[in-house]
């Protein structure tokens, strides 16, 4: 969620309870190529060509974007990015670096790791550590994994850090922006079946999640706990998915010291009064379901996902949002357009407060909503060009329009935003090693 709403309150920190100690160990001793199993073939990092050994590889972007018009909002690539921090250096939104350790124990046993260094509002050592499991294969058909693993929740998910992996300077924000998690501490298992001139994948996975959000000056921390469920067919041409996911909240975000005003005054003002639970975001929970399919024949390379989001809070994010992306392949040079839209389903519904002291407390609540919420579309114009093996450059113009009480995906600027048109012109460097 958005939180940068410009109010006076005090942050609240969580303290994590991960072992970050134990997951520097287990890096030590071993960690994998970007796990990549559903990216397209082309862009996959390979495993270890041996049946034991250590592989060391990785990814990185080197990336500036610029925006036209006002001072009124200023774009990040995701919420979890300090937006005065992105605004003050244009290269930090897309710029990362991974570091992928792959060491392949035994024909079944594998210890895989990813370290990926990125722009970070609540930036903690363990932050960096994406991914630092093992994985097991008891049959060909069955991989089971423990320890921090990749959180599946969408199709780019197991390489939204990769931008070599695909098109685009960055995925779609209106559907990748506004999850700030990559992944989790626990486990998933996977079952392979083979079906019609395909193979289907059917997982599952569960644990606890973190990230750190931007709140005023500092930031502060947002834990859920996670079960999901979801399958993947795919055959030459066509990756098809559906998955479904539920976040129970173990944190609360800042804005909930407001709850002691709203249940004071909610005899006088009940619309205010009956936010007062909303607020509290610990055991609240969401429900995501996404469905995708990509497309790669003769050059063309087509992919979209829609997906549905809803909550038991009103100051969380609920609705529709989907995407489509047409790219078409000419040697080395990638044209492609795409379009991306979220409708927001939540509605706040505050009548007048019945004293002008209460009037700071009604502009925080607008304030908290238009925050944690997105109503946009954005229309896409790129392309891509290989200049090298394992590199491309990328460049992308995007054309965003966004409502006054959906400005979650964006930073507050100096001017107040009047729902105009947000122009961006983005260039990337994007490699493998």
């Amino acid at each position: 969620m958005n939180c940068d709403a410009k109010v006076g309150l005090q942050p609240t920190r969580s303290r994590s309870t991960v072992l970050t100690a134990a997951i520097w160990a287990a890096l030590a001793i071993g960690a994998t190529a970007a796990n990549s199993q559903e990216a397209p073939p082309a862009y996959t990092i390979a495993p270890p060509s041996h049946p034991t050994g250590l592989k060391i590889s990785g990814f990185g972007t080197l990336g500036y974007w610029d925006s036209t018009g006002p001072d009124d909002l200023v774009f990040r690539r995701e919420l979890g990015q300090n937006v005065p921090k992105i605004d003050k250096n244009h290269a930090k939104a897309d710029s990362r670096l991974g570091l992928q350790l792959n060491y392949q124990a035994s024909e079944r046993i594998e210890l895989v790791g990813q370290l990926v260094v990125r722009e970070h509002a609540h930036f903690r050592a363990d932050h960096t550590i994406e991914w630092a499991f093992a994985k097991f294969r008891p049959t060909e058909d069955t991989q089971l994994r423990l320890g921090r693993v990749g959180l599946d929740m969408f199709m780019l998910s197991d390489y939204r850090n990769v931008g070599y992996a695909y098109n685009w300077v960055r995925p779609p924000t209106e559907f990748y922006g506004w999850i700030p998690f990559y992944s989790i501490n626990g486990g998933d298992a996977v079952k392979t079946l083979a079906l019609a001139d395909g193979h289907l994948k059917v997982k599952v996975f569960g644990g606890k999640t973190e990230a750190g959000l931007p709140w005023q000056a500092g930031s502060y921390q947002l834990g859920a706990r996670i079960l999901g469920l979801g399958a993947t067919w795919e055959n030459d041409e066509w990756r098809l998915r559906a998955y479904h996911t539920r976040l129970k909240f173990t944190d609360n975000a800042p804005f909930d010291q407001l709850i002691p005003t709203l249940q004071t005054y909610a005899s006088i003002w009940p619309t205010g009064g009956e936010y007062a639970d909303d607020l509290q975001l610990i055991g609240q929970r969401l429900h995501y379901t996404v469905v995708g399919a990509a497309w790669e024949s003769d050059g063309w390379q087509i992919s979209g996902e829609f997906s549905y989001t809803h909550a038991n809070t009103t100051f969380a994010p609920q609705g529709k949002s989907a995407y489509v992306s047409i790219g078409r392949r000419f040697d080395k040079w990638v044209p492609f357009i795409g379009f991306a839209r979220n409708w927001d389903s939540a509605k706040l519904v505050l009548d007048a407060p019945p004293s002008p002291g209460l009037n700071e407390a009604a502009q925080y609540l607008n304030e908290f909503f238009a925050s944690t919420h997105t109503d946009q579309y954005t229309a896409s114009l790129g392309v891509r060009w290989d200049v090298a093996d394992r590199m491309a450059v990328k460049m992308q113009w995007d054309r965003s329009v966004v409502a006054i009480n959906g400005t979650q995906l964006w930073g507050y600027g100096s001017a107040p935003w009047t729902g105009k048109a947000k122009q961006l012109w983005s260039a990337t460097l994007d490699f493998t090693f």
